[in-house]
């Protein structure tokens, strides 16, 4: 692996921690000047509450000042409020979301005219025409993904192991009408496998391909042996024609490489993979092998990748392919990866922390077939294994010449870092 150290060319400050959230998303206008952020007044090692109010708004870059939009009510620490920019000018508009009384909402902002419209329903990805956002259901995740949920709405409608009415669901920006594209009803009878029986399914982490036309996403469930089973599905916009592009029960963070390929950390199909998707052999030959495998893994990432094949894959949703990104480079942990705007040569990812507690930002020439550290961010090491983590979540610029990170590195703070990639990429 070869190191280039990439400059800091902006760094949000105090007061208040500053953090974006998610990597599948640009904190940054397209004009670059602008960068997205989340403040919180409040300490930032524990986990929100529901009396918890953070503000949203964005960092003039030029000016080192930031301006207030708006604040919410609804937010978590790995992927914030939503907070994002609007297609197609990615400039003049903002959404977000929200709580509003018993309910979660989502509220578009027009920095131009200062107007607010709130939307019946939370959103999670915007097509890049900006007609549509494709919605996960926040008061399902409560009861399934801690961590990920909002807090301040407790719902028993969507505890249990399969709700009527789960899933999906697609929102129309301009009416606000909202529709069940992808039932989690419908996944559990697609190629149903035995450890399904009795689990708790939910659906998360859906994510737009480059034009628009089709999406993936995650269908996930709680095994016997403590662990979660994953699969990757795709779908048109309006959530018909789905595919299940890998269905090996390990998939963990994606990225769509153009409209049609997907680079996602995740497990070959495998004996191992095999084992798990048998509810018997996942309870009384895995579930007493746990510990082991844990006290092993926790030690080092790369002997989780020996043990279990996991890497990155390239994954085509036309042909249904599944092959070895590259299969020359041994990585050194699972990361957030993300495709350089327009170019399929550089995919952009990041690593948990090591063994002295430093979370790795790297960039994966996919031409030369080689990675190049471009940094290197200390990671406080009681947050590490929390809901509250700072994960570095890399994400692009639209220029592709930088990227943003959101870093705990100086100890006592949360915040957000601009890295200028130029010099490796060649722009």
């Amino acid at each position: 692996m070869k190191r280039h150290e990439c400059p800091v060319v902006f760094a949000t400050h105090g007061p208040g921690n500053h953090f974006f959230g998610y990597y599948d998303k640009s904190p940054l206008s397209r004009s670059g000047r602008r960068l997205l952020s989340h403040r919180a007044a409040f300490e930032w090692k524990r986990m929100p509450l529901s009396t918890d109010e953070v503000e949203v708004g964005y960092w003039d870059m030029d000016a080192d000042v930031y301006h207030a939009v708006g604040s919410t009510h609804a937010y978590n620490w790995q992927q914030g409020a939503q907070l994002q920019w609007l297609p197609p000018d990615f400039e003049s508009r903002i959404v977000f979301n929200d709580r509003e009384g018993e309910r979660f909402v989502a509220r578009i902002v027009d920095l131009v005219s200062g107007d607010t419209r709130t939307l019946p329903f939370p959103v999670y990805t915007v097509n890049p025409d900006g007609l549509s956002a494709i919605c996960v259901n926040y008061e399902r995740l409560a009861f399934t993904h801690p961590g990920y949920d909002y807090q301040g709405v407790v719902n028993p409608r969507w505890d249990g192991p399969l709700p009527e009415g789960d899933g999906l669901f697609r929102m129309d920006l301009a009416t606000g009408d909202v529709a069940l594209v992808v039932p989690s009803a419908e996944l559990v009878e697609f190629a149903p496998i035995a450890s399904m029986a009795g689990a708790k399914h939910y659906l998360e982490h859906a994510m737009y391909n480059s034009d628009g036309s089709r999406f993936c996403f995650l269908h996930r469930w709680g095994l016997p042996d403590g662990g979660i089973y994953a699969r990757l599905f795709t779908a048109d916009a309006d959530g018909t024609q789905r595919r299940c592009l890998l269905d090996s029960g390990s998939v963990s963070h994606f990225g769509w490489r153009g409209p049609k390929q997907i680079s996602a950390w995740a497990r070959p199909p495998s004996a191992l993979a095999g084992l798990r998707r048998s509810r018997l052999a996942s309870r009384w030959l895995l579930r007493p092998l746990l510990p082991l495998y844990r006290a092993i893994t926790d030690a080092a990432s790369l002997e989780r990748g020996r043990l279990t094949g996991d890497t990155y894959l390239l994954l085509d949703d036309a042909e249904g392919s599944v092959a070895t990104l590259a299969p020359g480079v041994r990585w050194p942990d699972d990361g957030h990866c993300s495709w350089r705007p327009g170019d399929p040569r550089w995919m952009l990812t990041d690593t948990y922390e090591d063994a002295e507690f430093r979370r790795h930002l790297l960039l994966y020439d996919h031409d030369a077939g080689e990675v190049t550290e471009i940094g290197r961010f200390y990671s406080v090491r009681e947050t590490c294994d929390t809901g509250f983590r700072c994960d570095l979540h890399p994400r692009w610029d639209h220029s592709g010449g930088r990227v943003c990170i959101d870093s705990s590195h100086r100890g006592d703070e949360r915040q957000m870092y601009v890295v200028d990639v130029s010099e490796v990429v060649g722009d």
